[in-house]
């Protein structure tokens, strides 16, 4: 009965994802930075703004006086909707897209090399899925990094639910499927996985995790931190990308939390920093985070779902660069 209960705090949750997996063949020698996400979300918001946008409003996309939300206002500068009381003094509406950035570390790359990274579309963002396509398209004509070095927009792969594997809905220059029949993960499909779950999970933190817990960046892991941050996310994304806010006992969550018991953690900060060029501004960004992994013992398991959802969606601070991805595993 006490499990049921716990179950029922992830009622309500309308929150349909898609995974894809893009592959880029580099056109010839060049110099990319190590963390490779902040280049592509960078590269991603600037082809999709000369897509959809009018000259006017390149790299100015906070002056737009437009009444409409084209496809870079959605995806990049999402508006929190007027006369809707929800999450009202949130100041950073979350974005319905994360990049799954390589985990290469390689800096020098020459001519006929891949870079694989994943895209996870949320809720409404799924609806923008050909020009964000087409715009990862458009950035491989204009160049990666700093030295813009050219490539091609080898394929797009729709991936299965919980596999590394899928159907190819984009090949050199064409989309061959259409929104309708992608393969969706639903929410339900998250709750029913995570009962095969036991109590004692393995989280591996394989990009930066930026966890706030009492106004600064957590350097170890905190469950309760960990909880209150995946079910405000999950609730955020509901509420401005799914089908409406997360109505659930997010105290009891954290209640529930404090259950949870921490048996390893080989977790490390590790620093990063990039340069963003908003507005033609060069601002240096210190994006630093954990990395490494901890294991959970008895986690609830309404919680054991909720950790699940968010190694969809990650975790934390800059989750658009590819922040805060973890998988989950069973230790049993």
């Amino acid at each position: 009965m006490t499990e049921t209960l716990e179950m029922d705090l992830l009622a309500g949750l309308d929150l349909p994802l898609f995974r894809a997996r893009l592959t880029m063949r580099l056109l010839a020698d060049g110099v990319l930075p190590a963390y490779k996400g902040g280049m592509l979300r960078g590269g991603l918001g600037r082809s999709l703004q000369r897509a959809a946008c009018p000259q006017t409003c390149w790299d100015r996309a906070d002056d737009c006086d437009s009444s409409s939300y084209c496809a870079y206002r959605w995806v990049f500068a999402t508006p929190h909707p007027p006369n809707d009381n929800h999450l009202h003094d949130l100041q950073d509406v979350p974005r319905p897209f994360v990049i799954d950035a390589p985990r290469d570390r390689r800096t020098h790359c020459v001519a006929g090399d891949t870079l694989e990274f994943g895209l996870v579309l949320i809720g409404h963002g799924i609806d923008y899925l050909a020009p964000i396509v087409f715009s990862f398209e458009h950035l491989g004509h204009r160049g990666l990094g700093r030295e813009s070095t050219r490539a091609r927009l080898e394929r797009v792969e729709a991936l299965r639910p919980w596999e590394t594997i899928g159907a190819v809905i984009y090949q050199d220059g064409q989309i061959l499927t259409d929104v309708q029949s992608l393969p969706i993960v639903a929410t339900p499909m998250v709750a029913e996985r995570a009962t095969m779950l036991s109590g004692d999970l393995r989280l591996t933190f394989q990009s930066l995790l930026r966890l706030k817990t009492n106004g600064s960046y957590a350097t170890t892991i905190d469950p309760v931190a960990l909880v209150r941050a995946m079910s405000w996310r999950l609730h955020a994304l509901a509420t401005f990308h799914g089908g409406g806010p997360w109505e659930t006992d997010r105290r009891r969550l954290t209640t529930l939390a404090q259950q949870i018991k921490i048996a390893e953690e080989h977790m490390q900060w590790v620093e990063w920093s990039r340069t963003s060029t908003s507005r033609n501004q060069r601002q240096k960004m210190n994006l630093g985070g954990l990395v490494g992994s901890v294991v959970l013992q008895d986690v609830p398991p309404a919680l054991r779902a909720l950790l699940l959802a968010g190694s969809l969606v990650h975790v934390g601070k800059a989750c658009v660069f590819g922040h805060g991805k973890y998988t989950v595993e069973d230790v049993r």
